[in-house]
């Protein structure tokens, strides 16, 4: 099931936000664990339909709202959020490198609008994702999920260090 949102403001700027279903048959390529295998894995995707410069913190802050409502209605869900070196952003922090900026952005976003609804059955679990050969492709995943899952989160993202 893919499922996608578009975000909009005032200013003519639009993200669109795609949930894309993860198949059981690739769940069980990364890990047996079946706890893991109850869990339903969606890749999150944020595609920047419109607009120039920095996304604004209502659109930042939209889209976090509207994964948090899904999450809420669907207990088993697990948001996967993934930071690769591929696309560069405009950002304020040159001295971090495209994929660490989004992946500290992504855990800000998340753990301000935590707090400020009292959220406290979810857990962002980030995992780094180092290349021996190359540190500028330093890579990051993120793991939403309810804390009950933290677990089988955890095994998942230790399989994917090991990459």
């Amino acid at each position: 099931m893919d499922i996608s949102f578009d975000i909009r403001n005032s200013e003519g700027d639009c993200v669109l936000v795609a949930l894309s279903y993860y198949d059981s048959e690739t769940i069980e390529h990364f890990s047996t664990d079946l706890l893991a295998l109850t869990l339903v894995f969606y890749d999150v995707t944020l595609i920047r339909k419109t607009g120039t410069g920095y996304v604004g913190s209502k659109i930042l802050y939209a889209v976090t709202d509207v994964l948090a409502r899904f999450l809420d209605e669907n207990d088993d869900a697990v948001l996967c959020f993934y930071c690769d070196a591929d696309t560069d952003v405009q950002r304020n922090h040159k001295d971090l490198l495209p994929q660490e900026y989004r992946s500290r952005l992504f855990s800000r976003m998340f753990d301000k609008y935590t707090k400020s609804h009292g959220l406290t059955d979810y857990i962002n679990h980030r995992v780094e994702i180092e290349d021996s050969g190359n540190p500028r492709n330093k890579q990051y995943a993120h793991f939403i999920c309810r804390r009950e899952h933290e677990m089988a989160v955890r095994r998942m993202g230790q399989i994917l260090m090991q990459k």
